[in-house]
């Protein structure tokens, strides 16, 4: 494995790495014997930042993170963020070899068995750690979860199936936190909880199955034929918002909300929408690069073709075979995406409103910038709320 690590690293550095994770080169830091990489989230706020060495040198380039102390090589900055790949494995050491195949679109690197990474063994979810409550009998407590993401009770009953209330006996403090239980479609085996807490806590727990398993709400009475749409999100809070701002749109009985705690893996995808063979699929995303890029994977997915995304500082390549495909950022689609890469259409668009990053931030009507109106639904609910009041 050392000697596939080496070639891989003749060809990919740690700089296309971060490039590829949504990192961007920050010259204002200067470009010498070292470089900076700085990520950011929807709102421009710098949420990490890595000092790259050699970057004229892809084969010797290593890296730290600012704020720690870790790094390593293009490899271990793989290590570090192998569930942003959209890779699948029985180990580690598979999808490793998956993902340099990826960044590569060099085969050779998944066709060998030697494993001399099987020391590092994925940590398994155990359910016997977790206290679990039901949401139901603890309606008030789970509520107050929800009332600071402005998702109503209406909203917060009609998902109460479908979420949780745990603790991690083994944690060192004993919180009683909110969960969304990751299931594979049509069991009810719980795989791992997508876990939100106070002050802002989010978490998959240790050992959550992202690779085939998911947050799956639904609402057909386990009648997979009869599922006429499947909604994806980011998280479980994106999907609730979608449904308090969208329902009268939406036809419950016929509807699955799905979330993949972020990024999501092929197998993830596949096993769902392969359950709901007769469904529309819908990206629903958040309207960040990530999210937008999320959409694209999955089309291509379902189009069982690969896509090579390739990320600069103003532009995305997409590149499919001998086809490539260059846009501004600011221009970058699905729909645009999709008709110049000459690819059939089986994901549809339902993203928050332009001016907001997903659509908890539409119900808390949170724009990424301000607006100088409230939205229609921001206006409706405020209708809704005199006309209430007027009743009183």
């Amino acid at each position: 494995m050392f000697e596939d690590y080496k070639a891989f690293k003749e060809k990919v550095g740690v700089d296309d790495v971060a490039s590829y994770l949504g990192y961007k080169l920050d010259r204002k830091a200067g470009i010498g014997k070292y470089v900076e990489y700085n990520l950011r989230d929807g709102r421009g706020r710098k949420t990490d930042s890595i000092v790259i060495s050699h970057p004229n040198d892809k084969s010797s380039q290593t890296y730290f993170h600012r704020n720690e102390a870790s790094g390593g090589d293009a490899i271990s900055l793989i290590r570090e963020n192998i569930s942003s790949f959209g890779v699948t494995g029985s180990s580690e050491t598979d999808m490793l070899r998956a993902v340099m195949s990826k960044l590569t679109s060099d085969d050779s690197f998944v066709t060998k068995s030697e494993d001399r990474y099987n020391e590092l063994k994925p940590q398994t979810f155990d359910i016997a750690r977790f206290q679990m409550e039901s949401a139901a009998e603890h309606f008030n407590a789970v509520m107050s979860f929800f009332r600071g993401r402005s998702i109503d009770e209406e909203t917060v009953g009609t998902f109460l199936p479908f979420i949780m209330r745990v603790t991690d006996t083994e944690a060192q403090y004993k919180y009683k936190d909110l969960a969304f239980p990751y299931t594979r479609p049509g069991s009810e085996k719980i795989e791992g909880f997508e876990l939100r807490g106070y002050n802002n806590f989010r978490q998959k727990a240790p050992g959550t199955n992202s690779s085939s398993a998911a947050w799956i709400a639904d609402f057909t009475e386990e009648q997979p034929d009869n599922t006429r749409n499947v909604y994806f999100f980011e998280s479980g809070y994106d999907a609730m918002a979608f449904y308090q701002v969208n329902k009268s749109r939406l036809c419950l009985e016929t509807s699955v909300f799905v979330s993949t705690g972020g990024t999501f893996s092929s197998q993830q995808v596949k096993g769902i929408t392969d359950y709901y063979p007769q469904a529309r699929y819908w990206d629903c995303f958040d309207n960040d690069m990530p999210g937008i890029l999320y959409g694209i994977r999955m089309e291509a997915l379902l189009s069982g073709q690969f896509i090579n995304i390739i990320t600069t500082d103003d532009t995305i390549i997409f590149q499919k075979g001998a086809d490539e495909v260059r846009l501004p950022k600011g221009e970058v689609t699905l729909n645009k995406v999709r008709e110049k890469l000459g690819m059939d259409r089986h994901v549809y668009v339902w993203k928050a409103p332009k001016a907001f990053k997903d659509w908890n931030d539409v119900t808390m009507n949170r724009p990424m910038k301000d607006l100088p109106v409230k939205t229609k639904y921001q206006r409706n609910e405020n209708l809704r709320e005199k006309r209430r009041k007027s009743t009183v």
